[in-house]
């Protein structure tokens, strides 16, 4: 029996646990007790925080873990691939995944690939780039995910006075009309194969925050075509060569692609833990676990179903009455209780719908 370690116990690798147990294989969980759900479905559970870099890797070796490999986050990403490093196992060199966590890093490692939109760009202090950039553009940390610390900045934008006078380095990005899409993606080697492209809808300016995603995304075929062919590119320039990636894109009217940014870790929102099964015959986890244990074998993908989440908000209330329903088409869904929040980020929904149909769902 192969034995696998699982960075993380949180929501993020319930499914990821799920699935190793599914396949066999002896699953060796790190994390710190507090909130860990994977706790109790994993054959050993052991509470190490995973800032403990180094202490996950002696007890990884005293085990004779032959894989290490997590899901949906980034802070556990890092450490996957770090731990995986120290036990010479199949990652991303630990020192080439921090460089690609930062957005600056990336726009330089791809501003050459010939085919991808180019995308103005500026780093600084806020309080310098308000000063300096012509308006309207987007701003953003250098370094995080989710969305968070986004903000579109117009010609009437006020930022709070902690932003505008925070010493972290920021970007000034244009910003590109057009449809977002995320693209989800396995790498074995630096070989990189497209598994499914992801259709995003967003608040909008200011915080982008996203509030439905859909499988397959509806897409041009000349711009698809660029994209099966430029995100191999993208992930060979940053030097991301093992592991399940979430590269954000958009496409213009004028089927032109626009790298909006690179997230070395399957994606957050259910799309890397249930979205990609149900629309393709891609089983992601498992495919994400065989690269950790050095097994992954590249093949052609196909259409299985649509499928797709919408998130709840205040932006999106017209959705309450849908959890009152029960439709063949839905997957799972679930609300919580109390008053509704706006969405400023990826982390603030109150509730969720999940669909599988022969069709796209629109509610």
């Amino acid at each position: 029996m192969k034995k696998l370690a699982v960075i993380g116990a949180s929501t993020g690798q319930y499914q990821l646990c799920l699935k190793a147990k599914e396949m066999g294989v002896e699953i060796y969980c790190f994390a710190w007790p507090q909130g860990a759900v994977c706790k109790d479905i994993v054959d050993h559970f052991i509470p190490i925080s995973i800032f403990e870099m180094d202490e996950i890797v002696k007890r990884c070796r005293e085990i004779g873990v032959e894989g290490v490999v997590t899901n949906a986050s980034e802070r556990c990403a890092a450490v996957q691939h770090y731990v995986a490093e120290q036990l010479n196992l199949p990652c991303t060199p630990y020192m080439t995944f921090q460089k690609i966590q930062n957005k600056d890093f990336v726009r330089e490692a791809t501003k050459g690939i010939k085919g991808l939109g180019k995308v103005n760009v500026s780093k600084g202090k806020v309080v310098e780039l308000l000063e300096s950039q012509p308006r309207p553009f987007v701003l953003k940390p250098c370094r995080g995910s989710a969305k968070r610390g986004v903000n579109f900045i117009s010609k009437n934008t006020v930022l709070e006075d902690d932003i505008v006078w925070s010493d972290e380095l920021f970007l000034a990005e244009q910003y590109i009309s057009g449809q977002e899409y995320s693209v989800e993606s396995i790498s074995w080697n630096g070989h990189h194969d497209v598994i499914q492209i992801t259709e995003k809808v967003s608040t909008g300016a200011p915080h982008f925050a996203e509030m439905e995603h859909h499988q397959p995304g509806i897409i041009s075929e000349a711009a698809k075509r660029k994209v099966y062919s430029l995100i191999p590119q993208i992930l060979t320039a940053v030097g991301y060569v093992n592991g399940a990636s979430h590269v954000e894109i958009k496409v213009d009217a004028q089927d032109n692609v626009y790298l909006i940014e690179v997230n070395p870790r399957g994606g957050g929102d259910f799309i890397s833990n249930t979205l990609v099964g149900l629309s393709t015959d891609c089983d992601y986890l498992k495919e994400m676990i065989r690269v950790a244990l050095g097994c992954y074998v590249s093949r052609t993908i196909h259409h299985k179903a649509f499928s797709g989440v919408y998130f709840l908000a205040s932006q999106s209330s017209r959705l309450l009455p849908w959890f009152e329903k029960e439709e063949s088409w839905m997957y799972e869904k679930y609300k919580k209780d109390g008053i509704l929040v706006e969405a400023n980020s990826n982390y603030d929904h109150g509730g969720y719908i999940i669909y599988k149909s022969n069709k796209r769902i629109n509610i």
